[in-house]
């Protein structure tokens, strides 16, 4: 057990008998209010949207009540958010919605409240596609390299990648041998695709490489002709993890080495982008969810890692620093920043605990009182010393082990003799006579 504890700076408990998983939290300024400050996002299986602006105070219920922006019931359950530069022509921030069989980009906005409620948010739709295969999950960036705005790529759960520039459809590709999906993300220093096959082995494709493959919707009917021109895909490298993946995460904080950070389900991998090992973590617990982030060292990565014992761990690459306990066992982790505190953990579990804590312990407000300051008398030390060293001389000039004793003799002998005497002895008198 802990003896540290994440310290509750806030909390709320979302519905009753919902469900969430590893994409359903998301943080970022989605309604673009230019102060820096992130606004948080949770979707649910139930298709409940809810966006809150946390701040500390004591009363658990009024503040979720406050803390709510906006809370918006969406007709099908929702897998994933993402906030990002989704819409064409524009620099602001949209939120991207991952449904099973669609993907929709809302625009979020909060205009001035003249009451004392407060200001008040709406969600209006931009754009969305009907997808024709069940999504698993997605992953935006800036593919092949286009600054400016982000594009977005969807995991269907037969293993096809669906690209999407803003509005459109861009092209489809089947991943090969593809058994089961696994975690997918985007490295924007590569621009490359990484995910971890059923084979239990990470694979890279680059973006170029899927461009330039067979299309995936003639080779995946085998009654259409292959296209000419098209290549078979293959995975421009393979490094062998042994185990399924939880999660893959492309740090992008530039001070930081390039890595590529893998959470098996008992190990931790650290590769670099040209998929040599950098460093690997051998687990003992069964770990849920984790979040590489800025170390404050050169050359290091931290990262936050949730096991399923009720711990959060703080490790600087593969040495463990903190070590704090939490409430719940959560399948979504962020690092975010409020406009009363900076870099607040905020932990999700899967039936609705979302908790805004920091790690710490609670300061001691216990001073120590202050001394009378006041000068030395020198001649009264002086005096001392004197008499001290008189002390010392005359226990040093005797060296007797036994201590000495008093004028009056502690032993007193006193001599008595009896009146009657006894006869004389025959021994003596034999020896008398002749």
């Amino acid at each position: 057990m802990s003896l540290f504890k994440a310290r509750d700076w806030w909390s709320a408990t979302l519905g009753e008998g919902e469900e969430f998983d590893h994409g359903c939290l998301c943080v970022g300024d989605v309604d673009n209010s230019g102060t820096g400050h992130d606004k948080v996002l949770v979707g649910s299986y139930m298709g409940m949207l809810r966006i809150f602006s946390p701040h500390a105070s004591k009363s658990s219920e009024e503040v979720q009540a406050e803390a709510q922006l906006l809370e918006v019931q969406l007709q099908n359950a929702i897998i994933q958010l993402e906030v990002g530069k989704f819409v064409s022509c524009s620099e602001l921030l949209h939120l991207a919605v991952l449904h099973p069989r669609k993907l929709s980009v809302y625009s979020v906005s909060g205009t001035a409240g003249n009451v004392e409620h407060g200001d008040q948010y709406q969600l209006k739709l931009v754009y969305e596609h009907n997808l024709q295969r069940t999504a698993c999950n997605m992953t935006y960036g800036t593919f092949g390299g286009i600054t400016g705005h982000h594009s977005l790529c969807i995991q269907s759960m037969d293993g096809m990648l669906m690209f999407f520039e803003q509005d459109s459809y861009s092209f489809g590709r089947f991943l090969p041998g593809f058994l089961l999906p696994g975690p997918l993300v985007y490295n924007p220093r590569t621009d490359s695709f990484h995910t971890v096959s059923s084979s239990r082995q990470l694979e890279i494709y680059k973006y170029e490489t899927l461009s330039v493959a067979t299309e995936a919707e003639s080779r995946h009917d085998p009654d259409l002709p292959l296209k000419t021109g098209g290549k078979r895909l293959q995975p421009d490298w393979v490094f062998v993890l042994g185990e399924q993946a939880l999660d893959i995460s492309v740090p992008s904080f530039s001070h930081s080495s390039a890595s590529i950070f893998v959470l098996g389900e008992r190990n931790l991998y650290c590769l670099r982008d040209n998929g040599q090992m950098r460093f690997m973590k051998k687990l003992e617990f069964n770990p849920s969810c984790f979040l590489p982030y800025a170390s404050v060292m050169d050359g290091t990565t931290s990262l936050l890692l949730c096991n399923h014992t009720n711990m959060l761990l703080v490790y600087q690459d593969v040495t463990l620093k903190w070590a704090a306990q939490i409430p719940f066992v959560p399948v979504a982790v962020r690092l975010t920043n409020f406009q009363e505190l900076k870099g607040v953990v905020i932990s999700l579990s899967s039936d609705g605990h979302l908790l805004c804590s920091y790690m710490g312990t609670d300061p001691s407000f216990f001073s120590t009182p202050k001394v009378d300051a006041r000068e030395a008398d020198y001649e009264q030390v002086n005096t001392e010393m004197k008499k001290l060293q008189k002390f010392i001389r005359e226990a040093t000039r005797t060296q007797d082990i036994l201590p000495k004793t008093d004028a009056v003799e502690d032993l007193i002998i006193t001599a008595a003799v009896a009146s009657s005497m006894d006869s004389q002895s025959v021994n003596r008198r034999m020896i008398q006579e002749p």
